[in-house]
């Protein structure tokens, strides 16, 4: 089998998506979208694709989508894509819309549906449809682990038939840019909602490539080409069997051995083995990574000292090499080199004795660090958890403890604030939607770590306005000093978003994190 890697520098898209509003069919970052493999010839249709995501099925509804870390292939199959990647331009543009753009710099946002697609019953997919979503999905009594992303719209209005209006409750110029990675990205027929989860579950109704033939929970789902898909001649594929598995091993030993011919994956030596093996690798490149986040808004992180000794008491090269495995990764700076936004400054210190004085100051105040880690099951959490834990008890006045957290709440707990200290991803490639999301106090519940910082906001406010390189680089500047100074992260090790196949699977494109557009995907006969 070839060993063909395929990457997309995060520079590249960060210069493609300076355009982002105002653009007919075209929204924003795609999340670092990636390179095709190299051409076999063109697509064939047939077969059946062994398909290992990283969590099992526990259900269909949309609402409980969150495509970063639940079952991206799943939704992409029964759903299809909202917005797609271009892999030329690493923007997001329309595939069951028309246009989604803004003339008010991210105030409101206009929405206009393709008028030829239906979901898989027939029944009509239109602006009705879209707006009861992602209502849904808005609504906090559904638990939506994108609940925090939605709440950045004050309100959807239907248009016509065809035409939504999005009110947001601020400004919001990077909104587009984050759009693929959440749960608004996949639409369901409201009539088959209606019915229940049960009835749903059974038999969902989508408008994406495939239909659901069969599923056992926290098993095998079997999805089967949907012959009144809007985009013919696609899917190429006749089926997908897709099974949910939470060890990145075992995800490994499916591939090795022949039973999976596609795995996701965010683990480094995964990657090594699979690739030494002779597997397909499509990798993308990031800036930011995965870090610990604090919880500005609750003690004991509230306190800045608190976030400051722990970046100064941590080896993050240590810490980095025990999430992964062994493949530390520590990021120096927030951009890459490669990005038109890099800085040399550095966003974390080793200092023990810093760290020493910082936590004998707080016990003196009555402050004594002891705080909790919530994390989820899988070798990276209990790594990072190991390390931590190791690594504080050389010092006096701080201990941590385990905070578990089932896989079924990845996403969710962050959403509520329900943590004082966990492992998220600070991984963007423009900057203008996921820093944004991320930093700025209005952002609502996707400023997981409630950081409010005034100079921030101002300056992430002004470099998602401007189109000048010059005045971007500048407020990202501003940006980049501001989170030093505040320590809201310590990122302690590269982004892995990874899916890996057998050279038999051709047409592979990835969008969001960690979701695989499977319309695109065939197999060679």
């Amino acid at each position: 089998m070839a060993n063909v890697i395929s990457k997309k520098k995060s520079s590249l898209i960060a210069m493609a998506a300076v355009a982002l509003l105002g653009l007919t069919s075209c929204a924003g970052d795609a999340g670092a979208a990636g390179e095709t493999q190299a051409e076999v010839g063109d697509p064939v249709h047939g077969g059946t694709l062994k398909f290992i995501e990283n969590m099992p099925i526990t259900g269909f509804d949309p609402v409980q989508a969150f495509s970063s870390t639940s079952t991206p292939a799943t939704y992409s199959a029964l759903y299809g894509d909202f917005l797609k990647p271009n892999p030329e331009t690493g923007v997001s543009e329309c595939n069951m819309c028309e246009t989604f753009e803004s003339e008010d710099g991210g105030n409101t946002y206009t929405v206009t549906l393709k008028p030829e697609i239906q979901f898989s019953d027939g029944s009509p997919f239109n602006a009705e449809a879209v707006k009861y979503n992602w209502d849904r999905v808005k609504d906090p009594a559904n638990g939506s682990a994108s609940l925090g992303y939605a709440s950045q719209i004050e309100n959807i209005d239907v248009v016509d038939d065809l035409t939504l209006s999005i009110n947001m409750t601020t400004a919001n110029p990077g909104f587009i840019g984050n759009f693929s990675v959440y749960a608004l990205q996949w639409i369901a027929s409201p009539d088959a909602l209606e019915q229940g989860t049960e009835t749903f579950n059974a038999n969902p109704i989508g408008a994406g490539p495939f239909t659901l033939e069969s599923w056992t929970p926290n098993g095998t789902a079997k999805f089967v080409k949907n012959d009144n898909y809007f985009d013919a001649p696609k899917p190429y594929l006749d089926a997908i069997e897709i099974q949910g598995v939470t060890d990145s091993t075992q995800r490994l030993n499916a591939l090795l051995t022949g039973d999976a011919d596609a795995i996701l994956n965010s683990d480094a030596f995964v990657a090594e083995d699979a690739t030494a093996a002779g597997f397909v690798l499509h990798d993308y490149q990031f800036n930011g990574g995965t870090a610990l986040m604090f919880n500005h808004s609750k003690a004991p992180f509230d306190d800045i000292r608190a976030r400051q000794a722990l970046m100064y008491a941590l080896d993050l090269e240590a810490l980095s090499d025990a999430a992964t495995g062994g493949y530390p990764s520590v990021p120096a700076t927030l951009f890459n080199e490669d990005s038109p936004y890099y800085s040399d400054t550095p966003i974390s210190t080793y200092d023990p004795e810093k760290a020493q004085e910082l936590f004998d100051e707080l016990a003196a105040d009555g402050k004594p660090l002891n705080f909790e880690y919530a994390m989820t099951p899988g070798p990276a959490s209990e790594g990072t958890f190991n390390s931590l834990q190791s690594q504080l008890q050389q010092y006096d006045n701080v201990s941590v403890t385990a905070d578990q957290k089932p896989a079924s709440e990845a996403g969710v707990y962050t959403t509520a604030g329900d943590y004082q200290l966990t492992t998220s991803t600070l991984a963007f490639s423009d900057p203008s939607g996921r820093l944004w999301g991320a930093l700025h106090s209005q952002a609502g519940a996707t400023n997981y770590s409630r950081y409010n910082d005034p100079t921030t906001d101002e300056a992430l406010d002004a470099a998602g306005m401007t189109d000048d390189p010059a005045e971007k680089a500048a407020q990202y500047q501003i940006v980049q000093d501001q989170y030093v100074e505040n320590v809201p992260y310590i990122i302690y090790s590269g982004y892995y978003n990874q899916l890996l196949t057998t050279d038999k699977v051709q047409g592979v494109l990835m969008y969001g994190y960690t979701t695989p557009r499977v319309d695109d995907i065939w197999l060679l006969q």
